[in-house]
């Protein structure tokens, strides 16, 4: 039983000076340690043997809710209780417990956070509760998938604690099949099938030689699709949205390909250009779509990986290749979408008419491409991004903040294929408020998640208007093509 007490209450009981009862504590006369509020605390027993030596009768205030006799029943029946081993806490999620000493609790990742709040979520509690061993919990709870893994909280973090990774690591602990949306549906489909929506090899072959035959007749005279073609110095993944959904859109790229006169190719199986193992915490999955990649360079003898445009898949690709093949990069090279059109652009392959997107235009910088990408691999696509953007437009502003510090769009970490639209539009409200403090009439994105977002979702939600571009369909709606005899 401990007791508690005040230096000033201590010296008064015993008629002495308040420094004399902190030289007692000093020299251990009186064994107390700091406690809370001001306070000490000591033994009871050693409370009562100093009483006993200065002949005086413990005094008990009315908020040590202590009593006398009280004491001394549980001190007899306590001495009978067996000791009891707790033993220590199975830590599964963080294997270095000093992460939670850490955690200052400071609350800067929250207000960094613009879903903090929503449900009860706020970083710092998903972090204490991990190191508290209530993994049950936080796997149980929506918080996770909530999250879009932007990164954000990581970058204003004083402790610099892994959040991003935590968050992944509890998704990576729920059954697959209580994993909320299409996620796992995908990731299954594409390990089985070859890309998230099953979609046959005849069928997308077949898709890719009609769209090919529709741009030759559309200002690329003899432009014809090169599926598997050996020996190509670029090889291209493909979103499976795309030729499910969006298929002309894959014609931006290969305009740009026709107007450079390169040397490029797809391949007809294991195509996917996302990677949802990223989303769904599991790296086995991750690291067979990152391979099948490597499969597809060797087997077609390519020299450049075009990395996938997709925030994620660019992230979860590099990351594959670096972390599990890191020896297929001494075979063959990779390059962002960044790295490409800038270089198209600087060394005159393709031409630029900047009278054809007059309008005030705004960047959004993609998380993974950005902060992510800075922390993970030491570099950050900010500056590039904005030369291809200049190169095709004459007038450019900036949101607040921008770059490192950019704002998600609130569609990451798998979001935009989650059920919890409610939370991603309001999420969006950041995003939004950007766009319309820049009074820009036209937003260049670099992901495919940003875009439809914005395009079609935060366009409606809170009625912006603006026009939603890829900066490659940026760069094609720009490009200067030969004339046609």
């Amino acid at each position: 039983m401990m007791f508690e007490f005040k230096v000033s209450e201590m010296a008064e009981e015993f008629g002495v000076h308040r420094n004399t009862i902190r030289n007692w504590i000093n020299a251990g006369t009186l064994p107390a340690t700091e406690g809370p509020g001001r306070k000490y605390l000591m033994k009871f027993d050693d409370y009562q043997e100093l009483c006993e030596k200065f002949g005086r009768k413990p005094h008990i205030r009315p908020n040590s809710h202590v009593d006398l006799e009280t004491v001394k029943s549980l001190e007899e029946k306590n001495s009978e209780l067996p000791v009891i081993e707790l033993g220590r806490f199975a830590q599964k999620l963080y294997d270095d417990p000093s992460w939670g000493d850490s955690c200052l609790t400071c609350g800067t990742c929250a207000s960094a956070c613009p879903i903090s709040g929503v449900d009860g979520l706020d970083p710092r509690k998903i972090v204490r509760m991990a190191f508290l061993s209530m993994e049950e919990d936080l796997i149980k709870s929506d918080w996770p998938w909530k999250c879009t893994m932007c990164g954000k909280c990581e970058n204003v973090c004083p402790a610099n604690i892994e959040i991003v990774q935590l968050i992944r690591k509890i998704r990576s602990r729920r059954k697959r099949e209580l994993i909320p949306g299409p996620i796992q549906r995908g990731v299954t489909t594409c390990l089985e099938r070859g890309n998230n929506l099953g979609i046959p090899k005849e069928d997308f072959i077949a898709l890719l030689e009609g769209l090919g035959q529709e741009l030759a007749e559309d200002g690329c005279p003899g432009f014809a699709t090169p599926i598997d073609a050996h020996g190509a110095r670029i090889l291209t993944q493909v979103n499976s949205k795309e030729p499910f959904a969006e298929p002309d859109d894959m014609k931006w790229w290969w305009r740009i390909f026709h107007a450079a006169g390169e040397s490029w190719t797809i391949s007809s199986e294991n195509w996917e250009g996302v990677n949802w193992g990223l989303f769904s915490g599991e790296d086995s999955s991750m690291k067979t779509v990152v391979g099948r990649i490597v499969d597809n360079m060797r087997r077609l003898n390519c020299e450049v990986l075009l990395l996938p445009e997709s925030g994620h898949a660019y992230y979860a690709t590099r990351y594959g290749l670096n972390r599990w093949y890191p020896d297929a990069l001494k075979e063959f090279k990779v390059a962002t979408l960044f790295d490409l059109l800038l270089g198209y652009i600087q060394g005159g392959r393709i031409r630029l008419d900047q009278t054809r997107h007059p309008q005030k235009t705004v960047y959004q910088d993609p998380c993974n491409y950005g902060r992510k990408s800075l922390r993970t691999f030491g570099q950050g696509y900010f500056e590039d991004a904005r030369r291809i953007i200049s190169s095709c437009c004459s007038n450019m502003v900036e949101m607040e903040p921008n770059r490192e510090a950019n704002y998600c769009c609130g569609a990451g970490g798998g979001a935009w294929a989650m059920p919890f639209s409610a939370e991603r539009i309001y999420y969006g409200r950041m995003k939004a408020r950007q766009i319309n403090e820049s009074e820009a009439e036209l937003v260049i994105t670099a992901c495919h998640g940003c875009r439809d977002q914005l395009q079609k979702s935060l366009v409606q939600e809170y009625d912006l208007e603006v026009q939603v571009k890829y900066i490659w369909e940026l760069v094609a709606d720009s490009i200067i093509l030969p004339k046609v005899a």
